[in-house]
């Protein structure tokens, strides 16, 4: 698509531009004449700064093989080239609806045999299931599709997507991106808004439920390990919608309903990002934990509405595409826009002529052999299977400049167009993917720049039309069961790694003052927080047991302090909490705000060096390093709490916050001051105790005349006002479980906040000489609270699981036997 407007004076032009127009001369004129006043410098600055973002947003490391990596230079395509590209489009979309349609009904293309029978009904992606749902619930909505242009000028149409319009979301989220960052040069071009589009989207979903009461639409995607699954995220973001998974979902009494915190909820619209094959493992073949048992049954009785509608991936059949010039004459009359490269049978193309071509299969195989690479593999498959694979022509790609390596390079690209199908109107986004494939298997994109004649407004959004008074009050509160655990994983993970990390920044800091100042007193408290770190009373699982003897040379603390921060072996160190925690916030990314996720990215990034730093390091490393991540933790709870509301699940994460608190206060208080010590080494574990909790300056300016254990214990157990003590945290406990739906009769206390009552009442009734009291050498009372407190929690934990958190079972594809002894 080369631009030919736009003047640009050789002598003026930055050598990043004059050095790629000496080898394409020509070229990209109308892009570099925006672009010239850049140096590399103001390139390679823009590239790094895409990359820091698309890493905030999760683009580039979204746990498939393949990378997104954004080019800072946009593509340009006049107005007049893309309204002839977009008809092109237009038809394309036409042409698709007609075959739906012929194949729903009088099946003319069968039998005028522009498409073979026994290829069509033999395709993987021919789902009979599809028959037997009413007219209205097939058809197209969302279509993706990818479009190249030869050099001479013809447009091809090198794939269909009618099932999953993969990349939406990446280019909105890039869209976002490139004009942040190239914002001067967005205003100066005049380029198309695509806003709009998305607006059309969900005016669209929205007219779907105008004569439902309570709507409730949801995306459906597989999970984090789709490599698509960040715009997942990012779509259901940006639309206002719930991200859920087939795990979300069942199907009772032929309707759809979501497993949410206050029971199941009748769901209406699914805008789905799974496959066909994959969506209804009760009634299709295939197996796949991705679908939901039932829910074609659900959308043959019109309960849920399923977007994009079932069964159009026999659209992306070959046998279609090979003959998509005849079918467009023959169901429309017209010759197409967008061509499809030749195609030639399997035993008519000599061999001499293979270099030209690639070998396509007819029965959907995914993968093609190059004619002029692969000419063994092509030759066994056509003597034994000629009827089955065909040729198809290679189409030599139009480059496009590409900033990779500090310079720019051309390489072949295509654009991903997408489209909107709704009562009948076609809407076509303008804008596309660029994309180019790289060596690395890595995606390159550019995002492209539709050019307008005049400045482009924003089309004014209407508000929807009222369905009832109700409609004016806020509709939140629905959270999935699974989400709202999650949550509850996520602040208890969040507190979890923030404590581990001030308990190993403390015990550095005392083993290596006890290094240069030798004390036998400060020798003895140390042994016991070693003794209580190393068998894991200090640390999760927080267990209960005497403290046993220990060696407290500087090396063993060393040693046990990278242990305890670089161990995955260890499920309370510091590598494995963190990964923890970040697998929390992958499941509820669509929940956080974008400056919650450059936090994560940069927690990320300390994982990345907790695991690459194997070895020993210097102390002062070690210390600067949880230094770093007590910093990021504080800051993204900061962010969580002012970005995400009590209806969203914050009281969730601040359950799973509240709780993790308190068992690791108890664990501590019980290791360090149940037994009688002397008054130094008693004063230096107490000082510890308060340090880790956040509460020495608080103990001093409070107890300023006398500071002993009774006053650390009243500050941090008894205080109900105090933030860091341990009846705060009930009474915070109990106010939080008022957000969970009640599953009491009224006037009845529910069973979590029972749990909690005599914990809170226990705190209340004791006092701190009763706690401090000493008999045989230890303070039992203390001793028993600690142990009451922490199997009061754990039955609250419990019964928080089991009544409010999802627990669907793994699915496994279940076979009758064939085997004789088997089906006895």
């Amino acid at each position: 698509m080369d631009i030919t407007q736009g003047v640009l004076d050789p002598t003026s032009l930055p050598e990043w531009i004059s050095q790629y127009l000496a080898q394409h001369p020509g070229k990209d004129a109308a892009a570099f004449h925006y672009l010239q006043h850049l140096s590399s410098g103001d390139i390679n600055h823009r590239a790094t700064e895409i990359k820091r973002l698309l890493l905030n947003s999760g683009f580039v490391n979204s746990g498939g093989k393949r990378s997104w990596q954004l080019d800072p230079l946009p593509w340009l395509v006049p107005e007049a080239e893309w309204q002839q590209l977009e008809q092109g489009v237009i038809q394309r979309v036409r042409l698709l609806d007609a075959i739906l349609c012929d194949l729903q009904g009088a099946r003319g293309l069968l039998t005028q045999r522009l498409i073979a029978a026994e290829q069509l009904f033999a395709h993987s992606e021919y789902l009979r299931e599809r028959y037997s749902l009413p007219i209205s619930e097939t058809g197209l909505f969302l279509v993706a599709m990818d479009v190249g242009r030869d050099y001479n000028g013809q447009f091809y149409l090198l794939n269909d997507y009618c099932q999953v319009p993969e990349g939406l979301g990446v280019l909105l989220e890039h869209r976002i991106i490139a004009r942040r960052i190239m914002s001067e040069e967005f205003a100066e071009c005049q380029v198309e808004r695509i806003a709009d589009f998305f607006h059309y989207l969900q005016q669209a979903i929205s007219q779907s439920t105008l004569t439902l009461k309570d709507p409730r639409v949801v995306i459906l995607t597989s999970g984090p390990d789709d490599p698509y699954y960040s715009e997942h995220a990012f779509l259901a973001t940006y639309l206002g919608y719930t991200l859920v998974r087939s795990a979300d979902l069942t199907v009772r009494k032929g309707k759809v309903w979501l497993k949410s915190l206050d029971g199941l909820k009748k769901v209406n619209v699914i805008l789905r990002w799974i496959d066909d094959r994959f969506l209804d493992t009760l009634e299709q073949a295939d197996f796949s934990q991705k679908g939901i048992p039932g829910l074609l049954q659900a959308v043959r009785s019109q309960t849920v509405k399923l977007l994009n509608p079932f069964g159009n991936g026999l659209l992306m059949m070959p046998t279609i595409r090979t003959h998509a010039a005849q079918i467009a004459q023959y169901l429309l009359g017209e010759q197409l826009l967008l061509a499809e490269p030749e195609t030639v049978p399997a035993m008519a193309l000599a061999e001499a002529d293979w270099p030209s071509y690639e070998l396509c299969s007819y029965w959907g195989a995914t993968n093609k052999l190059d004619g002029a690479l692969e000419s063994d593999e092509i030759r066994s498959l056509i003597n034994a299977i000629p009827e089955q694979v065909f040729f198809q022509r290679k189409i030599n790609l139009t480059e496009a400049p590409f900033w990779q390596h500090k310079q720019l390079q051309a390489k072949p690209m295509f654009l991903r167009c997408f489209a909107l199908v709704h009562k009948g109107e076609i809407s076509v986004l303008p804008s596309a993917l660029c994309m180019s494939h790289s060596m690395d298997n890595n995606i390159l994109i550019k995002d492209t720049w539709v050019q307008t004649q005049s400045p482009t407004e924003l089309a004014p959004v209407l508000p929807k039309s009222l369905r009832k008074t109700s409609d004016l009050a806020l509709v939140e509160g629905l959270i999935p069961s699974r989400t709202a655990e999650n949550l509850f994983w996520l602040g208890s993970y969040l507190e979890r790694c923030e404590d581990v990390c001030r308990l190993l920044r403390l015990f550095i800091d005392l083993f290596t003052e006890l290094a240069i100042y030798p004390d036998v007193k400060s020798r003895i408290a140390i042994a016991r927080i070693k003794a209580a770190i190393e068998q894991q009373l200090l640390l999760y699982p927080y267990k209960s047991e005497p403290l046993l003897e220990t060696d407290t040379s500087t090396s063993a603390c060393k040693q046990l302090a990278h242990q305890c921060i670089y161990s995955l072996e260890i499920a309370g160190s510091v590598h494995s909490t963190l990964s923890a925690l970040l697998g929390s916030t992958m499941q509820v990314r669509e929940l956080l705000s974008y400056d919650s996720l450059r936090i994560v990215e940069s927690l990320e990034v300390e994982a990345r060096r907790l695991k690459k730093e194997a070895s020993f390091v210097a102390t002062h490393m070690l210390q600067s390093m949880l230094d770093r991540v007590i910093g990021l933790l504080m800051a993204f709870n900061g962010s969580v709490v002012d970005s995400i509301s009590n209806s969203n699940g914050w009281f969730v994460l601040d359950i799973g916050r509240r709780l993790e608190r308190s068992t690791q206060l108890a664990s501590m208080v019980a290791a360090l001051l149940c037994d009688e010590l002397p008054e130094a080494q008693q004063q230096s574990l107490l000082e510890a105790v308060l340090v880790v909790q956040v509460s020495s300056i608080t103990h001093r300016r409070r107890y300023r005349m006398y500071q002993g254990v009774d006053t650390g214990i009243e500050l941090l157990l008894l205080d109900a006002e105090y933030p860091r003590s341990l009846a705060f945290q009930v009474k915070k406990l109990t106010s939080l479980c008022k957000w969970l739906p009640s599953k009491s009769k009224a006037g009845f206390m529910s069973i979590t906040e029972k749990a909690l009552l005599r914990l809170f009442a226990d705190c209340n009734l004791i006092d701190r000489h009763q706690l401090c009291r000493v008999e045989d050498g230890s303070r039992l009372q203390l001793q028993q609270l600690m142990e009451l407190a922490k199997q009061h929690l754990e039955a609250f934990k419990e019964i928080l699981q089991v009544q409010y958190f999802s627990h669907t079972k793994t699915a496994h594809k279940l076979n009758w036997s064939t085997d004789p002894v088997g089906q006895l």
